[in-house]
């Protein structure tokens, strides 16, 4: 029986058949090494094609050597990378999937490479860096659109089945398209059909030298998010017109582009699912029939099924839901819907590669391995008993893997409910995904056979009876009390709120954020049902240090729009009745505020291994954050990396 019947039905693009309706977006992975293909930027596509995919589109290909903007930024204008892109196509279709091209110009957001100079449609500053670009001159502007070409070509000629144009987020052909960045007074500005033409010109130009089946797709916004941008009548009118040339077998939409709007490029867990699927079906009405790809936020195969089933979209694209489990797409046609890994789209992989790191995600410790899609976890040369203490991401983690690799597997959890402080965040506004990490683990350990002792906090003399011949220390850690602040009943942390919340309400509430997390503005929301006023205080000059781009524009926006009262570097000296005490760390100016019924805190934590002492004696391991307070990808990585070593 074949589950989601339309989101597996095939469907006919440029003269191809896709064997479903699954689509890998562009997802940059920062696995290229000074501008070459490696194994794992090679291993990322074909394994996403072994997990059913079918169509997969490229991270970003450079089209000029103007367009590199990082060492990981594969080329595709010179040599350097055809015998890759030919192994890639060859192996892509041996899965009965396709491979597509996605051709790439920075434009004036060339803001990283040292020496390379920001080319633009307009003198007009970006709006992220606020770089002022080279205007291209129409010599330029052709030169700039026969390199796409070219690179196109040697594509083909590579064996590949098409190419999508990026022109979304802001790059070089939003920023033609868009009338809030092209003022052009030539005819590649000013209405609609001149702005249009630069990408007319490529597209055209592609299929004149590739073919009427090789595959030629557009990524634009259908909102871009700013004053005389891309809305979407605008992006009905594109739509429209590009369809009519017949040079365009696919449109995508990515919403936002590198000013504050770039939050809708990756909407994150606050947005509902599939939370622009209004736009897409609005393009799909303008597109005359050219299949249009929905995207964003959608990693629920359910929903991706609704959105074929209702005509929202022809195509769903997927990016970081693959990313989590590239083997979904089989995975849901057969049903298994429980042990697909779960995606909590709280964008931690956009921020890494956003920093130049290489891609990673939580519970996907193969990413970029041979095999990623069906990783068979190597069984144990010897059964032990092994005691997990505690119930939180980084020993559940732990647990399920020794269990599944055949060891016998105990866990003494302290609380009622399994899953830490994890859980205690997903009972946050907005953070409720987060739960479905916990859930995945605990479901897979009741697959693999592991006791689950709840309620009770073991003991050293818990921990001899028991008799283990390993014991893994899970037990996590406390948030510190802030300097000058203690032994106050007015003073809690940010975990005890969260835990009995509904207990404290009044006129003002002051968050100490020495934490700059995401839960922790959270925490700041639940605050603001609760509390007249809310005071956010911080010793650093900014907020959200320690989260993702596109993420912290929502945090400002949430608590900006809650009046909460921000105030950046400012230490807590004391806290007396009902007053508190802040300093200047920069001015050492002082300032106090008064009438506080309650100071919460979310601090860095302290390691809470009090066990390990007592029971040293023993083959102990310490995880997550009894062994070192940090987030959670070390926490649950870290418990998957012991459990394969024991």
């Amino acid at each position: 029986m074949v589950h989601y019947p339309k989101l597996f039905s095939e469907i006919e693009i440029a003269g191809r058949r896709l064997k479903n309706r699954i689509c890998l977006c562009a997802t940059v992975t920062n696995f290229a090494r000074a501008n070459k293909i490696t194994d794992e930027w090679r291993n990322f596509l074909i394994e996403r094609a072994k997990g059913g995919a079918a169509l997969l589109v490229t991270e970003i290909i450079a089209v000029d050597p103007e367009a590199i903007a990082q060492s990981s930024t594969v080329t595709g204008f010179d040599t350097t990378n055809e015998d890759a892109f030919h192994v890639i196509a060859v192996d892509v279709q041996k899965e009965g999937a396709m491979i597509i091209g996605q051709l790439w110009h920075p434009g004036r957001q060339q803001l990283w490479h040292p020496t390379k100079s920001p080319i633009g449609v307009s003198n007009l500053p970006d709006p992220y860096s606020g770089t002022v670009p080279h205007v291209m001159d129409k010599n330029e502007v052709y030169r700039v659109a026969d390199a796409y070409i070219d690179t196109a070509k040697r594509l083909a000629q590579c064996g590949f089945d098409g190419v999508e144009l990026h022109g979304a987020h802001g790059y070089l052909i939003t920023q033609f398209l868009s009338a809030a960045s092209n003022n052009r007074n030539d005819e590649f500005g000013g209405n609609t059909e001149s702005r249009t033409l630069f990408v007319r010109i490529i597209a055209k130009g592609i299929k004149e030298a590739c073919g009427k089946n090789f595959i030629v797709g557009l990524k634009m916004p259908a909102d871009e998010g700013v004053e005389k941008g891309v809305d979407p009548d605008e992006a009905e009118r594109i739509t429209k017109l590009l369809s009519s040339t017949n040079d365009f077998d696919y449109f995508s939409y990515g919403q936002g582009n590198f000013s504050l709007s770039l939050e809708n490029h990756v909407p994150d867990l606050y947005f509902k699912q599939a939370h622009f699927i209004d736009l897409h079906k609005r393009m799909r009405d303008a597109a005359n029939g050219v299949p249009v790809m929905a995207l964003g936020r959608i990693g629920d195969p359910a929903v991706a099924e609704d959105v074929i089933a209702k005509g929202n979209g022809d195509l769903v694209g997927m990016s970081r839901a693959l990313i989590s489990d590239p083997a979904l797409p089989k995975k849901a046609r057969q049903g298994d819907i429980q042990n697909i890994r779960p995606c909590v789209f709280d964008n931690f992989a956009w921020g890494e590669i956003h920093l130049g790191k290489p891609l990673t995600e939580h519970h996907n410790p193969y990413l970029g391995k041979e095999n990623e899609a069906f990783y068979k976890l190597k069984p144990a040369e010897f059964a032990k008993r092994v005691l997990v203490l505690g119930g939180g991401p980084a020993g559940l983690e732990a647990a399920w893997v020794a269990a599944a690799r055949g060891h016998g597997v105990t866990l003494f959890c302290g609380s009622r409910r399994l899953g830490g402080s994890l859980i205690a965040e997903s009972t946050l506004p907005g953070r409720s995904e987060m739960e479905k990490i916990i859930n995945y683990q605990v479901y897979q350990g009741n697959t693999y056979g592991v006791e689950y002792v709840l309620n009770h906090r073991a003991t050293s003399s818990d921990v001899n009876e028991f008799g283990a011949d390993e014991v893994v220390l899970a037990t996590g850690s406390i948030q510190r009390e802030p300097k000058g602040l203690t032994n106050s009943d007015q003073v809690i942390s940010a975990r005890d709120f969260v835990s009995n919340f509904d207990q404290h309400t009044g006129k003002k509430v002051v968050l100490i954020d020495e934490d700059f997390s995401a839960p922790t503005y959270g925490v700041a929301d639940l605050l603001a049902k609760n509390f007249n006023k809310v005071v956010l205080v911080t010793s650093r000059p900014r907020l959200a240090g320690n989260v993702n781009h596109c993420s912290a524009i929502g945090v400002f926006r949430r608590l900006y729009s809650a009046d909460i009262d921000i105030r950046p570097a400012q230490e807590t000296i004391g806290f007396s009745s009902s007053e508190l005490v802040l300093k200047n760390p920069f001015s050492q100016v002082e300032t106090k505020i008064s009438e506080v019924d309650l100071v919460v805190y979310s601090t860095p934590r302290i390691s809470t291994d009090d066990l390990a002492p007592e029971i040293s004696a023993i083959n102990l391991h310490r995880i997550g954050d009894c062994r070192s307070p940090r987030n959670l990808l070390t926490a649950i990585q870290g418990g998957h990396a012991l459990a394969l070593d024991l």
